[in-house]
This record gives C-alpha cells, sequence and structure tokens, in this order.
C-alpha cells in the first residue's frame, strides 16, 4: 500500500491508456493533453467550475460571451458515475465523429464509460501560457494566451454542426445555398475571395439557428507566470472551455474581406462550409478532401490567434487571477511525477523546478 501511493499519477485519472508510472507518458505531448484532463478532475473535486465560452446573438451581432460549466457537463458524463470512474484515452479515438467521416478522425481527449463501449465526450486540447510574446508588455488585464487550431479541429466543428442536421439534410443544404450555389471551384481563390462575405453570412446563418445545441469543443487550461519569466504566478491555472460555436470567431472576426489571397482564417471557413456542402451531398464526408486546398499555407495547423486576439473574448477575473493557486499543483500532480517531467519545456520547466511546492 505504501509502494502505491508514491507511484507517479495525475489527479482524477486512474484508467486511462496512459500509464503515468512510465516516464515515456510525461513528455511534451503526452503532458500538454493528460495535465489539463488532470486538472478539470481537481477542479470538479473543489467545485470550481471552468469558464465557459459561448457565442450568443445579440441584437443581430454574434459575441463570445461568458458562462460557467460544470465538469460533469463538460465531459457529458451522466449522473450517479463517478469523474474517477470513466476511461480516459488519448488520442482517442470518438466513434460518433468515425462514423461520418471517411477518414481515421483522432481526438486528444475521448471520455469514455469504463468498460469503454461507449463515448461520452470528446475534446480537442490547449494548454496555453499566460502572458504570450505578443501581451507580455502589457497591463495583466490585456494579458492573453496564443491558441493554435489544428486542421482536424475544424473537421470536429464540421461534424458537430453535421450532427444536428444528419436527419434533416435539407435543411442544411438550404441554409448552404446561397454560397454553394455560386460556387463552380472550390479552389479557385479569386472566386472565393470575392464570394467571402456571402460565405461569412451563411456559416452565421447556420449557426443562428442552432445557438442552443452547442456544444463544449476546445479545453483551454491557461498558466499564468510572473510577467516574461517562467516563473509562476501565485494564482497560476484556470480552466477555459470554447463551445464549437463561439471557436468559430477566432477565424471569422480575423477574415479580412478585400484581399488578394485566401489567409488561413478565411481557408477555414472555407474548408468548414466544404465539408458542411460535402455532407449533403453524400451523407458522409471525406475530411482528407480539404488537405488538397492548402490555398497556399502548409496544413499541419488551419491557424492561430496570438494574445491580442485572444483576449477580448477570455476577458475576466478568471483570466486576471486564475482561481488555481501555485501550491495546489501538488494536490494534482502525485507521487513525485514532476521528477518525470522535461525541464526544457517552458511549462515543464516552470513545475520541475517549483521543488518547494513539493516538499
Amino acid at each position: 500500500m505504501e509502494n502505491e501511493e508514491i507511484q507517479p499519477a495525475l489527479f482524477g485519472l486512474k484508467h486511462s491508456n496512459r500509464d503515468f508510472t512510465s516516464k515515456d507518458n510525461w513528455g511534451k505531448n503526452q503532458f500538454n493533453s493528460s495535465f489539463p484532463a488532470s486538472l478539470a478532475c481537481y477542479m470538479n473535486s473543489k467545485e470550481i467550475n471552468p469558464v465557459y465560452l459561448k457565442l450568443e446573438n445579440n441584437q443581430g451581432n454574434f459575441n463570445v460571451c461568458k458562462d460557467y460549466i460544470t465538469v460533469r457537463d463538460l465531459f457529458k458524463v451522466p449522473e450517479g458515475i463517478d469523474l474517477e470512474d470513466v476511461y480516459y484515452e488519448f488520442e482517442g479515438i470518438y466513434t460518433p465523429h468515425n462514423n461520418l467521416d471517411n477518414t481515421f478522425l483522432r481526438s486528444d481527449l475521448v471520455i469514455k464509460s469504463l468498460n469503454q463501449n461507449h463515448c461520452y465526450s470528446h475534446h480537442e486540447v490547449k494548454l496555453t501560457t499566460l502572458p504570450d510574446s505578443a501581451t507580455h508588455h502589457k497591463n495583466e488585464e490585456y494579458f492573453g494566451s496564443e491558441i493554435v487550431i489544428r486542421t482536424v479541429t475544424i473537421v470536429h466543428l464540421a461534424i458537430n454542426i453535421i450532427e444536428i442536421y444528419r436527419n434533416n439534410k435539407e435543411d442544411l443544404e438550404a441554409l448552404l445555398a446561397p454560397a454553394v450555389d455560386n460556387i463552380s471551384d472550390w479552389k479557385d481563390e479569386q472566386e472565393l475571395l470575392q464570394l467571402m462575405p456571402t460565405l461569412i453570412d451563411t456559416l452565421n446563418n447556420i449557426l443562428n439557428q442552432n445557438l442552443d445545441k452547442q456544444s463544449p469543443l476546445i479545453m483551454n487550461p491557461i498558466w499564468k507566470t510572473n510577467g516574461k519569466s517562467s516563473a509562476l504566478a501565485d494564482n497560476c491555472l484556470d480552466l477555459f472551455v470554447w463551445s464549437d460555436f463561439a471557436m468559430t470567431r477566432l477565424f471569422i472576426d480575423s477574415i479580412g474581406l478585400g484581399r488578394s489571397k485566401v489567409d488561413r482564417y478565411s481557408r477555414a471557413l472555407i474548408w468548414l462550409l466544404y465539408l458542411l456542402h460535402q455532407f449533403t451531398i453524400r451523407d458522409r464526408i471525406n475530411s482528407n478532401d480539404i488537405y488538397t486546398m492548402p490555398f497556399n499555407h502548409q496544413t499541419d495547423k488551419a491557424f492561430a490567434s496570438n494574445g491580442n486576439k485572444t483576449n477580448p473574448y477570455m476577458r475576466s477575473e478568471e483570466l486576471l487571477t486564475p482561481r488555481i493557486e501555485r501550491e495546489e499543483l501538488k494536490n494534482i500532480i502525485l507521487g513525485n511525477g514532476q521528477l518525470l517531467l522535461s525541464p526544457e519545456r517552458r511549462f515543464d520547466a516552470a513545475i520541475y523546478f517549483s521543488n518547494d511546492i513539493f516538499d
């Protein structure tokens, strides 16, 4: 029993596809998704609800509004099931989405029943530092984090919308008509640029019809440092959650009309509408097709938004003073797990060299 107590572990993640007693599962790519899941479980145990960023239509203007969501609702785990008694699959397969896409999709985090026969939810995970290099010189209220959106996140967003129209795709087809009826070639850059205002309006109309159906998609924990240094702030951790619809503002609000080239933000919109159109024709999508539409950009990511862009959406008391304190890290990282981290990474290093927390 004593040996079990000192095994490296992360709070709440009793059942997962990662063995946290092994150093291999504390590397950069693993820790960046497993730590946020553990943070969510810890916040649930403290009855601290993550900040939920949702899309709202305020008299014809779309805005990202701030709400809160319980971790149970975030993970979509039914009442009566303890969050420690579910299966956390990292880089996992969310079966409902793979049933609608001809490709092999993975999600950063899939929440499953303990027997793994049922998927509760899926999430993209973005662990970001506050402030980033674009905002560290500003007053604290203007600190922001850079968020990088993967191409697969646009695919998951598309399928979330497709699921809404799975049994009435004629309605989706009608909503898409103003845009797609005028597109003769989805790879014709100039044609698409001329239609950009119509493409934006088309997506907004689809979202507006379904604001009550938006769903949490991106788990975006922030870890705050003292300015540009790597020293953790006393109040250093909090969890923000972007709904699938709210995430669209990251690219829609950054689209510049009248440009001569399709940039990454407008490309994300084109990809999304193309996938929705695919569904109305085939009943399924093949998300590999969007990789043939690079528009002079690499396809390893959809786009990135630095702290200057994310701050207006996330600005809140929780961003200014995160609710999880530095000293609480020892309650999340257990059994000297911090010693298995790779200190060349900024967040890993901040924890690794904060020995006083774990004394």
